[in-house]
């Protein structure tokens, strides 16, 4: 059963080899340079413009603390991952489909409450995601640059989604 899903995943996204990359590189537990780039960049884009999303209608106090953390944070690891020469012809200039359909369910959302809620729910799940990115490249990155800024930024990264699930926390 398993071969076949992951027979199934593989002819689905073989279509673009770097779609294919991708998922080999998660069946192997591994993470490439040019993978890190991207989605790191990706990760800090969405953090940044979601963040601005919610700043520009929420009056949720901590809410609103937290996602000017969050832009101040991901402006910083972005400016310097854009310093880091291996990482300049990587960089991706445009989020991915996936985060795009987030940010305009954020624009979408009909009230503040729903914005709100919204919010802290994507920043849960691109922390999860950002802090498994991070840590896998921090153990077995191949461009030590960009391994040792994956090991500088993952406990950072863990602290956001520590934050970010405290938000969820009623109260």
């Amino acid at each position: 059963m398993r071969r076949r899903a992951v027979l199934a995943a593989l002819g689905t996204s073989l279509a673009t080899p770097a779609l294919a990359q991708t998922l080999l590189e998660r069946l192997t537990g591994t993470v490439g340079a040019g993978t890190f780039v991207e989605m790191a960049t990706i990760s800090d884009n969405f953090e940044i413009t979601s963040s601005n999303l919610l700043l520009a209608r929420s009056q949720h106090p901590q809410i609103r603390a937290f996602a000017e953390h969050m832009v101040q944070a991901h402006t910083q690891s972005s400016s310097e991952l854009k310093a880091i020469p291996e990482a300049v012809t990587r960089l991706s200039t445009a989020l991915d489909e996936r985060h795009g359909d987030m940010l305009e369910a954020l624009r979408r959302a009909e009230d503040v409450d729903r914005l709100n809620r919204l919010y802290v729910q994507m920043q849960v799940q691109a922390h999860e995601e950002a802090v498994e990115l991070y840590e896998t490249y921090a153990r077995s990155g191949g461009v030590p640059s960009l391994q040792a800024f994956a090991q500088k930024y993952a406990p950072e990264i863990s602290r956001h989604l520590a934050m970010a699930r405290a938000l969820q926390a009623p109260g």
